[in-house]
């Protein structure tokens, strides 16, 4: 082989190596490739947005995490930003498309078209067309919120410090008015209460038995008018309990009728008897009466002198009398109120006593401030292995600084 053929084999290779070279940079280099046969035209689209973070010339712009274009130029407007990118043009986006900024912890940005399922006849966006796009918060801004929620959280548990505190003054006040058990032997208030009122209870029936004795019906086997003999296998009343029901397998006595009975119902039914002449009596009572008006009308005249002078004063006696009945209507209208706020149920005491909300709202508060307690640790074990990975990537750059240096300029050289 010649030195000529030498010098074309080697020109071949050379130029084989340019066409391979320049299909590789086109293809995963950010160049433009519509001029290319295989390549695919753009259009450009611009994104406006209220900041943008780590975002620059080249960003990634992906949609379904498939990239799609890169950011073309950024554009400072006043009270934003507008990215304009270069989407490939066989990447359509529609219009109701959400572009969303987000940044990785190394301050690394992507820009993601969240898409949704098109209308049916719907259009691709032209070449021009602005989207309205949203930040996403950084990590590392959501650990700076914890630290801005110590404070709130000190507050909730000093809050629930006193919750505390009150529902135990409000369980001594409740143990003070229903009363609790002094010893073995004692019993609360509560049961007292309702022993003495059963007795209350016992004794009333017995009351209204008797009354009912003495001016009832009469009952069956008492001789009754006309001297008809008693049925001596009937009792004469049966004793029931205050409910009316009287328990299995037991017996109910006889009860013989109370001593003087049957005089005190004759004496009740002769009063009724005797009730006209009574009131005959009363009638010529207020005849005579209307005698004893007259003669007082004339004691009245002789006293109208004395109250013609009295009545010369009358405005300041009746100033004086109206005064004092307003105080007693004041003092009676705020013992009212008093009365009111006091058996309201609605109101703060009543609801300390009788709405069972407060302890239901109490031990939500409580669960979910556990459960808030409970998130913050598990987001807590999230943190820590990307903090030691950061410490980890800091401590290299510090340690060998060259080393990013090096894989900036060649990054195939990084692993």
């Amino acid at each position: 082989m010649n030195e000529r053929q030498m010098q074309f084999r080697v020109g071949v290779v050379v130029f084989a190596t340019m066409i391979v070279g320049g299909l590789l940079a086109s293809l995963n280099a950010p160049l433009p490739m519509g001029w290319l046969p295989w390549g695919h035209s753009k259009y450009q689209v611009g994104i406006e947005v209220p900041q943008a973070p780590g975002v620059d010339t080249n960003t990634p712009v992906r949609k379904n995490g498939i990239l799609i274009g890169r950011v073309k130029s950024i554009e400072d407007k006043d009270g934003g930003v507008l990215l304009k990118a270069d989407i490939d043009g066989n990447r359509p986006l529609f219009t109701d498309f959400e572009p969303h900024i987000r940044t990785t912890v190394l301050g690394d940005a992507t820009i993601d078209f969240l898409s949704k399922r098109p209308a049916p006849g719907a259009q691709p966006v032209a070449n021009g067309t602005v989207f309205q796009g949203h930040v996403d918060p950084n990590p590392f801004d959501s650990l700076g919120q914890l630290g801005d929620l110590k404070e709130e959280f000190g507050a909730a548990s000093r809050s629930l410090a006193n919750a505390g505190d009150e529902v135990s003054k409000l369980a001594s006040r409740v143990n003070t008015a229903f009363g609790e058990d002094d010893g073995p032997g004692s019993q609360g208030r509560v049961k007292r209460l309702l022993d003495t009122t059963e007795r209350a209870m016992n004794q009333f029936a017995q009351t209204m038995q008797s009354v009912n004795d003495i001016i009832g019906d009469e009952p069956a086997g008492v001789p009754g008018p006309g001297g008809l003999p008693a049925n001596p296998q009937v009792p004469y009343r049966t004793q029931l309990p205050l409910n009316g029901v009287q328990p299995p397998g037991v017996q109910p006595p006889n009860v013989q009728p109370p001593a003087g009975g049957q005089q005190m119902r004759q004496r009740i039914r002769q009063s009724l008897d005797e009730l006209p002449d009574a009131i005959h009596e009363f009638r010529t009572t207020m005849g005579d009466s209307r005698v004893v008006l007259q003669s007082a009308e004339k004691n009245f005249k002789n006293l109208e002198g004395f109250t013609n002078a009295l009545g010369a004063r009358g405005p300041d006696v009746a100033n004086a009398l109206l005064k004092a009945v307003q105080n007693v209507d004041a003092l009676v209208k705020d013992l009212a109120d008093v009365a009111h706020a006091l058996n309201n149920q609605t109101g703060s005491v009543g609801k300390f006593i009788n709405d069972p909300q407060f302890y239901n709202n109490l031990n939500t508060l409580i669960y979910n401030a556990n459960t808030v307690l409970a998130n913050i640790q598990d987001l807590t074990m999230y943190v820590k292995p990307v903090l030691v990975n950061a410490r980890i990537f800091l401590d290299k750059v510090a340690t060998e600084p060259g080393r990013l240096i090096s894989g900036a300029v060649n990054p195939s050289n990084v692993k």
